[in-house]
Parts: C-alpha cells; structure tokens; sequence
C-alpha cells in the first residue's frame, strides 16, 4: 500500500514537506455535520442514479456504455471483467460515505482534505455518462479529462496528512482506486473518440501506441512520487492486464477487420511489456520503502524522540535549579 501509512511520523531526506499529524478517532474533534458531509451524500446519489440509470440500464432510451463500447470497439479496449472494478468503486465509496457521517469522522482532517472534490467529480462524471450516452464523443472526452483531473487532485491532497492503515483505507483508498482507473479510461475514451471519426488503422496504431506511452509514463510518475500511493500504479496494472488479455485472447471481430494479425500482436506484446514493466516497478518501490526508507524514518524517528527527551530533560533540570 502506502509508504506514508506506515509511520505517522515519516518524512523523507529528499522532501521538505512535512505532514500533520492527525488521529482519525480523535474525540476533540467537532461532531457537528458540515456541507463537505451532505455534498458528499447528495454527490454520491447523483453519481449511482446517473451511471446506473442512464449508463448501464438506458431509462433515456440511449444504448448502454456496455453497447457503445462494443461499438466503438478500440485496440486497447480493455477485456469485459476488467470493467468489474467499477464495482469495487462504488462499494467503497459507499463505505466512505457512511464513514464521514460517523461523529468523530465529520470534521476530520480526511474530511477537510477531500474538500469539494468528490462533488465536483461527480458533475463530470454524470456529464461523461450522458454525453456518451448521446455519442457526443468530444465532449465525453473533455468530461473524463475533467474527472481525471479532479481525481489526481483529491488524491494528491489527501497524500498531505499522515494517517494509520484505517485512514487510508476510508480516506484515500476510494479515491485512489478510482484515480488509477480513471487514468487507464482516458486512455481508452481518447482512442474511442478516433474510432468515432473514423480513423484510419495507421491513426489508431499511432493513438493507441502514444496513450500506452503515456500511462506507463504515468505510473512510474506516480511510483516516484513521495509518499507514494501503490494503489494508483496496480490499478493501472489491472487495466493493462484487461487489454492484454483482450488482445491475445479472443480479439473482437472488429479488431480483427480493421487490424492485420502482424499489427495485433505488435500491440499484444508492447501492452505486455508495459504491463511487466509497471510491475516490476511497483516491485522495486515495495522493497525500497522495506528495506531503506522505512528502517531510515526509524532511525530519523528514534533520534527526534532522544533529542525532545533530552530537551525536557534538561528543562526539568533547570526548572529544579531555579526552585532551590
């Protein structure tokens, strides 16, 4: 998970910023109800009303994102399963909303730091379900930039606080999921909006070739970031292993009219290597943060907490003298 979760007081050599400390349960907190809180349960509503309702079960009559992505089927289209995660999503963020209802949780830090991002988001997305909905496609796509934009930024301001593994998991967790997806999604909606003005084969080959480019960048972007948020990178992992899986396994027809077998395959194995790269990356970083930056936060921890006794120590002495 998350190398900044590990210790509340970890800071890196390399880094200036130094977060605040903050305890998730803390009873001095204020127990009074906020806008953040009912937004976020107002945000949350319209985003199941609209995804599912118009987006997966057509109440406006317009065809589903299931049949409009079979439609406008792409090279890095991603394998059926894959789109599972969106569950994984909405449950989570579920959680979170009930969560920052809880007493103690509606002031938090976690509160605060989500700000109005998750209302903001959720315009977006709506915005995105209907414009897809109605094949605007363009517009779709400003739409899913939006919301990846609006996503890095919660995901990056929920980064700037120290928490436990129970404050990432309801804090960040449903934000970050979602960031990583959404990451992955832009790629294939820029790619959607080619195929919906009927570029030709060279112009996907060299749209798909620069958005994979693109994602990998971004993971390793994201793994070389302080503190870094694994959660990000493994769904991006996911979503390569989805279009991976439906490139080599059983590609749709219309991959196969529009692209020769040679051209496919070229695409199966550069998502594959990008894919083993990203984990190896996320490999790397695992065992960076185990085996030096941790033990050195100990160290920097253990020192810090030996000078302020120290420091005390010598107040108390002082004190004494100055009594006799």
């Amino acid at each position: 998970m998350t190398d900044n979760i590990a210790d509340t007081s970890i800071s890196n050599k390399n880094k200036d910023a130094t977060p605040v400390d903050v305890d998730v349960d803390d009873p001095s907190t204020s127990t009074s109800l906020n806008k953040f809180n009912w937004l976020n349960l107002l945000a949350y509503a319209l985003n199941v009303f609209v995804t599912f309702g118009i987006g997966i079960f057509g109440i406006t009559g317009q065809p589903s994102n299931s049949e409009l992505s079979a439609k406008y089927q792409t090279i890095v289209t991603p394998f059926g399963l894959s789109f599972s995660i969106w569950g994984v999503v909405f449950i989570w963020q579920a959680i979170w909303i009930v969560w920052q209802f809880l007493p103690s949780q509606r002031n938090s830090e976690g509160v605060v730091k989500a700000w109005y991002y998750y209302p903001i988001m959720t315009v977006f997305q709506a915005g995105w379900t209907i414009s897809f909905s109605y094949e605007i496609m363009w517009l779709a796509l400003i739409c899913m930039y939006c919301i990846l934009i609006t996503l890095v930024c919660a995901s990056m301001s929920l980064q700037r606080y120290s928490k436990n593994w129970k404050g990432y998991l309801l804090w960040q967790g449903p934000f970050s999921i979602q960031t990583g997806w959404i990451m992955a999604a832009a790629a294939v909606n820029t790619n959607v909006c080619a195929v919906s003005y009927n570029a030709n084969a060279t112009t996907q080959l060299i749209v798909a070739s620069l958005s994979l480019v693109v994602l990998l960048t971004t993971a390793f972007t994201w793994l070389c970031s302080y503190p870094v948020d694994f959660a990000i990178p493994i769904v991006i992992v996911w979503a390569l292993i989805g279009v991976w899986l439906g490139l080599g396994g059983q590609p749709k027809q219309t991959n196969l009219d529009e692209f020769t077998t040679r051209q496919l395959i070229g695409v199966e194995y550069g998502v594959l290597a990008g894919l083993c790269l990203v984990s190896f990356g996320i490999i790397v970083k695992v065992l960076y943060v185990l085996l030096e930056q941790r033990p050195e936060a100990l160290k920097n921890k253990n020192t810090q907490e030996e000078q302020e006794q120290r420091g005390t120590s010598e107040l108390e002495l002082v004190s004494e003298s100055e009594s006799c």
